[in-house]
Formats: structure tokens, C-alpha cells, sequence
């Protein structure tokens, strides 16, 4: 089924409003964040603090290949990816229609698709394949499937590159901590791994992927990091109350105590250093 350039599959997921946000409504669905317009200014903000890629494919790229990014959102990478390399042909799949269709470029397709639950495409379809920012989406066995998955619908010497975030809040005061110990109990409540980004390289040794590049870096959060901490800041300052109805669900945490604890945690941003960390591995198939 094909409507106004996005495609769907046959399995559709649920959703429900929760709090002035639009939540995965559905047992099989771990997802922890909204999908709706709050969210999809927040993913842009993360997409413009990202790099596109580290991988070895520039050349390709330029050449003409088939890409697939999962787990796309809005779709900033991909549709920043099609402009700059236009003669390669762009997948991008979500499990939500968050998609920004406004001058979508020709060598773009989006399709509404649930990752999790595997993917619709043949073995050795792809050239490449991109991947961030799901630990809050895929549990410990939907992720270990992810990689498999990918494995199975690249072709031989095909390549995989996945960035994550590490919820791990360093040298933070009390305040951040106890956000993040929240975090992390919503998160095991749904089988979902803070420290996910910490094994994938080793998910990739298991499915016998090679040339494997592991880069584990930290990110400031405020004002002593200098720009790069006040964007990620900004970020925080979106993401955190993204996660409030979901946190206050799952733990024993109350809405009007988390929101105390939140803005506490944003003013414990200019007396502590704090920052987290992120993970970006490639890899290739034989």
C-alpha cells in the first residue's frame, strides 16, 4: 500500500495520547519516547549534534547505492543523505508516520514499517545500512534480532553502522542521578538495556560481521562543555520531559515529583560537569 509517497506494511502499530503525547499503544512495542511533533523537533536538534557517517562508503555513495536507515523518525538523515548523494537510492522506515514529506527528494521512500518485528526486505537487498538512537526502542533480544536481521538483507560486503547512546549520566549531581535511575527502571520494565550501546560490537563479532570499528565517546551536558554542551542541554530539555509519562508509568516515581527533580537536574548543569556517553560501530559482511 503506497500514500502520498510513504509506504506501509501489513503490520500497522497502535497508538494512544498520554499527557499531551502520543505514545506505541501496543504489547509487543517497547518504545519508550513519543511520536508525534514535540519529538520530531527534538530528533532534528540530535541530528544536526550528529556526524552522517563514519563508515568507508563515501565513494559508494557517490557511485550510486541502495540505503536503508531504520528507525528513521522524521527521516533528517536520510533526506540530508539523498541530497548529498543523489544518485544513490534512500530507504527509511519508522513504526510511526512522523515523516517530513516537504521537498522530499526523488530518491527518497519512506515506509511505515516496525522494525522490531524483523524486516521486509530480501536477502543481499542493501548496500547500506544506518541505525540510531533505539535503545529506548528495541529490547536486549528485538536488538540482538536487529543486527541479525541487517546481516541477513545486506549484500556481501555490504556495510552496517548503528549510533547509540549510553543513559549513563556522568558526574552528575543527585538530581540528574535520580533521573537516570528512573530512566533505568522504566527502561528494565520494558526489557530494555541502558547500556545496550556497550554490546553491540560484540553482537556484530556474533554474526560474523568483520572490519568492525568500535568509537565510544562522551558528551557534555551545559554550559562548560561551550556550544556543544548547551545543544546537547537543549536536548535534555526536550528529551527528559519526552520520557516523563512513560517514567511515571512504570516506576514509582509521581509527575509532580519528576518535574521537581528535572528542573533541579537542568540547574545542577552549571555547578557540575556532567555528560553521557555515546557509541558508534561499523562493520562489514563478508
Amino acid at each position: 500500500m503506497q500514500t502520498q509517497g510513504i509506504e506501509y506494511d501489513s503490520e500497522r502499530v497502535g497508538f494512544r495520547w498520554e499527557g499531551g503525547r502520543r505514545l506505541a499503544d501496543q504489547e509487543d512495542v517497547a518504545y519508550l519516547l513519543p511520536s508525534d511533533k514535540g519529538e520530531v523537533d527534538r530528533l532534528q536538534m540530535n541530528h544536526i549534534l550528529a556526524n552522517l557517517f563514519k563508515s568507508p562508503i563515501h565513494d559508494k555513495l557517490e557511485k550510486g547505492i541502495k540505503v536503508l536507515d531504520i528507525g528513521c523518525g522524521p527521516g533528517w538523515w536520510t533526506l540530508e543523505m539523498a541530497r548529498l548523494y543523489p544518485k544513490s537510492e534512500f530507504v527509511a522506515i519508522d513504526m510511526a508516520d512522523v515523516f517530513v514529506m516537504d521537498n522530499k527528494p526523488p530518491n527518497v521512500t519512506f515506509q511505515i514499517s516496525n522494525a522490531a518485528s524483523g524486516l521486509m526486505f530480501e536477502d543481499n537487498t542493501f548496500d547500506f545500512v544506518f541505525q540510531r538512537y533505539l535503545v529506548m526502542g528495541f529490547t536486549i533480544e528485538q536488538y540482538k534480532q536487529s543486527i541479525k536481521e541487517i546481516k541477513r538483507i545486506l549484500k556481501p560486503e555490504g556495510i552496517i553502522e548503528v549510533l547509540e547512546l549510553v543513559i549513563d549520566y556522568i558526574d552528575a549531581g543527585p538530581a540528574f542521578q535520580q533521573i537516570g535511575t528512573w530512566i533505568t527502571q522504566a527502561m528494565e520494565a520494558r526489557n530494555l538495556d541502558c547500556f545496550i550501546a556497550d554490546h553491540i560490537s560484540t553482537y556484530f563479532q556474533e554474526e560474523g560481521l568483520v572490519k568492525i570499528k568500535d568509537i565510544n565517546y562522551s558528551i557534555p551536558i551545559g554550559r562548560w562543555g561551550g556550544e556543544f554542551g548547551d545543544r546537547f542541554l537543549a536536548i535534555q530539555r526536550m528529551a527528559l520531559p519526552a520520557i516523563k509519562v512513560m517514567v511515571t508509568e512504570l516506576t514509582s516515581a509521581t509527575g509532580e515529583e519528576y518535574e521537581a527533580t528535572m528542573t533541579q537536574a537542568f540547574d545542577e548543569t552549571t555547578s557540575h560537569q556532567t555528560s553521557t556517553r555515546f557509541r558508534l560501530i561499523h562493520g562489514s559482511k563478508p
